[in-house]
This record gives C-alpha cells, sequence and structure tokens, in this order.
C-alpha cells in the first residue's frame, strides 16, 4: 500500500512538473527563475518513482505524465499549447488535399514557364488566370484609382503599368511607366502619385500627361542604408497620412552600426522627416494595415544557420516603439543560441504567429475587399516564398491566417500551393493585393508572372 502510495505521489509530481513547464508557454513575459518550479517537481517525482519502481518504470512513467499534460495543455490553450515535433508531421500529413486547378493562359504558343499546362493545388472553389507575363521577376504590386496596376521589377530598376480594358482577366501589353531606379520594391499609390521604395531613396513618380509614364520625380528620402545585406525595402501607408517603411538588416544575425537597420521607419510623404516606429526586425518584406486601418502587420523573416527548423518566420502585430528582439531573440521571446540574452528577451515583443523556418514570408494583404465568401474575406493573405537553406524544401504557397473582431489566429491554413514539384519549383509566389474588381492578385518572380484569383459565382 505504501509503495502504490509513493508511486501516486510521484505520478502526481510528475504530471504537475510538466503541466507547469507547458504552462511557461504562455506566459509572455517570464523569468528565467520560473523554471525553477518545474525543474523540482519533475526531479523529486522522478527520484521518488526511481526508488519506489525503478528506472524502466521511471522512464515510462516520465513519457506518458509529458503526453497527458501535453494533451491537456492542448486542450485548455488551442492557441497557446505545446506541439512536439512528431505532433507536427501527423499534423502536416492529415492535411485535407485541395483540388488541382488548371492556369488558364491566353494563348499557347509560348516558350516561358508555361509553355506548358501548369496546374495549383487550391483549397478554395476559385478559377486562376495567368494576368501577365513580364520581362523580368515581378515583385510587389499596387494598384490605382483607375484600376491599373504597378509592378515593380527591381533588376531591370523598373516599374510596369498594366490594365486590363476588356475585362477578360488578362492584361494588355505591359506599359512601362518608368526605369533607371535603384532595385525598385516598394509601393503606395495616393493621390494619383506613385510612392516607390528603392534600396537607398524613396521617391514620387507623378503622370502629369497622362501618356502612362511618370514625367515627375521628387524624392522624399534619401540616405537609406545601402551596405550590403537585406537590400528590399517595402512600403505602406496608414490613414495618418504616413508612409512606413521597412528597412532590413545587414547581416544574418549582428549588432547594427546604422539605427535604421532591421526597423520600420515612419515617413512624412510631404517633408520627408523620419523616425524609428519599430525595431528588432530582421527582414520585415510584407506590410499591411488592418482592414479598420489602426494595426500594422508585417511579415518578418528569420534567421539562418540555425538548422531546419529554427528559427520561426514572424507574423508581427507591429506596434509604435516596439522591440521584437533580433539579434538577440526570435519568435516567442526565445534567446538566439549564439547571442543569448534571456534577460533582453524578456523586455522584446513576442511574434503573433510563428511559420515554418525558411519559408520566407513575403507580401501580406487583407481579404476585406474581396469578391468571396466571408471566410475568405475574414483573412490575412500572405506568400511564402520558399525555402533555399533548407535540406526538406518548405513554402512555395500561399496561405490565409483568419482574422476577425480585430483578432487574428495564431496559425494559417493553406489556400494554394503547387509551385514546388518534387523538390523543384518552377514559380515562386512574392505578393498578393486585392484589386478593386474584388479577385486577388499574385505575383510570382520565378515565373515572372502575374496571377488573378477568382472566386466561382
Amino acid at each position: 500500500m505504501k509503495r502504490q502510495l509513493l508511486i501516486a505521489i510521484g505520478c502526481s509530481m510528475l504530471l504537475a512538473g510538466w503541466l507547469s513547464a507547458f504552462l511557461l508557454n504562455t506566459v509572455p513575459q517570464k523569468s528565467s527563475l520560473y523554471i525553477i518550479g518545474p525543474t523540482l517537481l519533475l526531479g523529486v517525482g522522478m527520484a521518488v518513482i526511481r526508488k519506489t519502481a525503478g528506472v524502466k518504470l521511471t522512464v515510462v512513467t516520465l513519457g506518458l505524465t509529458a503526453l497527458a499534460a501535453l494533451l491537456t495543455m492542448n486542450q485548455l490553450y488551442p492557441t497557446k499549447g505545446v506541439s512536439l515535433p512528431i505532433f507536427q508531421k501527423l499534423k502536416q500529413d492529415q492535411v485535407e488535399k485541395g483540388k488541382s486547378v488548371s492556369i488558364a493562359v491566353q494563348d499557347t504558343d509560348r516558350v516561358d514557364a508555361f509553355a506548358n499546362p501548369r496546374f495549383l493545388e487550391a483549397f478554395a472553389d476559385i478559377k486562376i488566370q495567368l494576368f501577365s507575363n513580364l520581362p523580368g521577376p515581378a515583385r510587389m504590386m499596387v494598384f490605382d484609382s483607375s484600376g491599373n496596376l504597378y509592378v515593380t521589377i527591381p533588376n531591370l530598376g523598373a516599374i510596369y503599368k498594366l490594365t486590363d480594358v476588356d475585362n477578360d482577366g488578362f492584361s494588355e501589353q505591359p506599359v512601362l511607366f518608368h526605369v533607371g531606379l535603384d532595385r525598385p520594391h516598394g509601393l503606395v499609390w495616393s493621390h494619383d502619385k506613385l510612392y516607390v521604395a528603392e534600396t537607398s531613396q524613396v521617391v514620387e513618380l507623378s503622370d502629369t500627361n497622362l501618356d502612362n509614364q511618370a514625367d515627375k520625380v521628387r524624392i522624399v528620402v534619401d540616405g537609406l542604408p545601402d551596405d550590403g545585406g537585406h537590400w528590399t525595402r517595402s512600403l505602406v501607408m496608414g490613414k495618418d497620412g504616413f508612409l512606413y517603411l521597412s528597412v532590413g538588416s545587414r547581416c544574418n544575425a549582428c549588432e547594427e552600426d546604422n539605427s535604421m537597420r532591421a526597423t520600420i521607419l515612419k515617413v512624412d510623404p510631404e517633408t520627408g522627416n523620419t523616425s524609428i516606429f519599430a525595431k528588432g526586425l530582421r527582414n520585415t518584406v510584407g506590410l499591411s494595415f488592418s482592414p479598420d486601418g489602426e494595426t500594422l502587420w508585417g511579415s518578418d523573416n528569420g534567421r539562418d544557420l540555425l538548422g531546419d527548423e529554427t528559427p520561426p518566420d514572424e507574423i508581427n502585430k507591429i506596434i509604435e516603439n516596439g522591440d521584437y528582439g533580433w539579434p538577440f531573440c526570435y519568435g516567442q521571446q526565445i534567446p538566439d543560441p549564439d547571442l543569448e540574452s534571456t534577460e533582453r528577451c524578456q523586455h522584446t515583443v513576442a511574434s503573433h504567429v510563428d511559420l515554418p523556418a525558411h519559408s520566407a514570408p513575403l507580401g501580406i494583404t487583407f481579404g476585406h475587399r474581396l469578391n468571396a465568401p466571408e471566410e475568405y474575406k475574414n483573412s490575412l493573405y500572405v506568400a511564402l516564398h520558399g525555402s533555399w537553406n533548407r535540406s526538406e524544401p518548405t513554402g512555395y504557397k500561399l496561405i490565409r491566417i483568419p482574422y476577425g473582431n480585430q483578432q487574428m489566429n495564431t496559425s494559417g491554413k493553406e489556400f494554394l500551393k503547387g509551385w514546388l514539384v518534387d523538390d523543384k519549383a518552377w514559380g515562386r509566389p512574392v505578393a498578393p493585393v486585392v484589386g478593386p474588381d474584388g479577385n486577388l492578385y499574385l505575383s510570382d518572380d520565378r515565373a515572372e508572372a502575374i496571377y488573378r484569383i477568382s472566386w466561382m459565382k
């Protein structure tokens, strides 16, 4: 009887130890001293069972209590529960299969990526058209007030303008709107002006004579860091009339000399006055305001050289004066093993959504203006450009993260994939944007394409 009682006490201590350890995952600002409690409970519990029942039963009991605590936590905290790699793999294997959708092209006499029929796997009842092919890798896009689409091609230093006069879902011949820029990337359209984020500056372009070419150029901000590293500059405008500009890090994981690096800057488009809005963001490529215009969200690309699964890429809720931890920590305030600073990480902002490491989230957009069922309208769309530094490729898809009542889920759902075939990518999605026609447009810098995605009636 005494032996059974001791075993029960030991099991209870092990279960309590695991639960308290997993509970730390739900505490946003936790001290490193908190781990003492779980450690003591687990240690004493193991000692009691080992002394009473031996080593083998101790190992079995340790595993069973860990599993019981894990299942309990995931029931109590479904959005912050703890997942083990084996369960993540099982979850991935059980993902619902989408349906194959052919990409409709306007002509069949082609020598590009669409010379042969292309198919994508869709998780919605949609139609996909090849809206346009461009003479280079298509990156960021924006629509003007007349429904024309502008797209940047950084390696050509160019911006192209696309129209669909007959509304058939296929653009007419692309028009070169402006060229001679320094790796143009982010775009914003406001009051008949096109703001362009180049690597070293932000400019304002105007077409004053309406000939489909920019004839007036004004420098808004210059002197942006251009000393290597991440060169893309992304751009969004808030309802306050300010531009928000992302500037990536110079390095993989280091302390920057230039305070503009690894930040989001707030820019007055009239005066060019610039301030740091948020920092500690290694390479935030996608920027989008929530449907009510109150909250800025960003997609951040984590560092390399920590293995296939670490660190996660992130979707962050960007708050003014927020420090998101890079290079000292990532994800849920986890210290970087090469620059460990546990105490510093306790004062940083945790990521809102952790994405698979190296999936490379780029452009993001909210779907509230889509002509689509409510579940698809109430989503943030994220283009996962795909990995180059992982033994098993990941990404190469468009996902959506449910969003409603100013709250975003902490996990995403697959929406469109199929650019990766037999571990070889024929396309790489870059940036989604909602058109004035209520359809979703998506750029692809490997296939040099723009897709038009519409929901079936």
